[in-house]
């Protein structure tokens, strides 16, 4: 084909004579000499080529056209919908500009009232926050001289005991009387190698409390140092005991009866035998080797060798843990 021609119509220019006039090659070709002639004459063979070439070509354009034609369709129907939702969205948006313009006035006056409300709650709430701070700051001051307070009482408490033991766990005896309770308390020093006479105590009695149960045994000495050593020397014995039962107990004092452990610490005050059990509790539960009282204070120690902490009160045990 010599040249080819566009057209808008794609079908209708299939069917045109110009579309058809195809510009052959010359036919009167001259035989070579020597070739001899052929059966099938070559431009029947080109005519029929050229018609199944035409007839493909046409139908591959019009498949081509009616598939666009669908897409089209296709297309402008989704366009057509979209134009529909957006002029309904416009005119939904028209109407409410048009009801916002008629209450604008109503809703001007409103958003100055809310305006100045929110103005005066800002007001009274910066108000409130300097009066938080300030009620915070005084709470602080408060506990602090509050614990300033607990601890002269406690010294107070202490300097009244500073030479007083308190024995625990010692089963009460009929008709008991005060020797007695010093007979106790002197096999508890000669076990310990600290021996003691009755010239040693100032005075001896058993806290008065529940029935059935072993109530303290609080001795008083003439001088501090004798229930420092005491206490000391008990320490000792009961440390170089691995078994439990091999340390201080009933048995080993001569009381009869089922064999019990003894206990004997500094007698402090509720106060600080309060102090003490949160101490000791929080040692158990914190893995601390060490909690002991010494002259009235309460100590806990991480492991050997580690610095004594001295526990004021339980804002010290909230300081360590935090």
């Amino acid at each position: 084909m010599d040249q080819t021609k566009s057209e808008p119509d794609i079908a209708q220019a299939l069917n045109e004579p110009e579309f058809i006039n195809i510009n052959s090659r010359n036919t009167n070709k001259r035989q070579r000499l020597n070739q001899p002639p052929r059966v099938i004459d070559p431009l029947d063979q080109f005519e029929q080529f050229k018609q199944d070439f035409k007839s493909d070509i046409k139908e591959m354009l019009l498949s081509w056209k009616a598939e666009q034609d669908a897409n089209v369709e296709k297309q402008f129907l989704a366009q057509k919908e979209l134009i529909g939702k957006l002029v309904s969205e416009v005119s939904e948006l028209k109407l409410q500009n048009m009801q916002i313009q008629n209450t604008g006035t109503v809703i001007q006056e409103t958003n100055i009232e809310i305006k100045k409300s929110i103005e005066f709650l800002s007001s009274k709430y910066d108000d409130l926050q300097k009066e938080i701070k300030r009620l915070q700051q005084e709470n602080i001051e408060y506990k602090k001289h509050a614990e300033s307070l607990e601890l002269a009482v406690r010294d107070l408490q202490y300097k009244s005991r500073s030479s007083s033991i308190e024995v625990r766990n010692v089963p009460i005896q009929e008709m008991e009387s005060s020797a007695d309770l010093t007979k106790i308390v002197t096999a508890i020093a000669n076990l310990v190698n600290l021996p003691l006479t009755p010239s040693h105590f100032r005075d001896i009695y058993r806290i008065t409390g529940n029935r059935g149960t072993s109530k303290p045994i609080i001795a008083e000495f003439t001088n501090v140092q004798t229930k420092i050593d005491l206490i000391s020397k008990i320490r000792t014995y009961n440390n170089k005991k691995t078994n439990r039962e091999d340390k201080l107990n009933t048995e080993l004092i001569g009381i009869s009866g089922q064999k019990q452990a003894v206990f004997v610490d500094e007698h402090l005050s509720n106060t600080n035998k309060k102090l003490f059990y949160q101490a000791r509790e929080f040692a158990r539960l914190r893995k601390y080797a060490f909690c002991w009282t010494s002259n009235g204070n309460v100590f806990i120690r991480k492991q050997a060798g580690d610095k004594q902490i001295l526990v004021k009160s339980e804002t010290t045990l909230r300081e360590i843990q935090d």
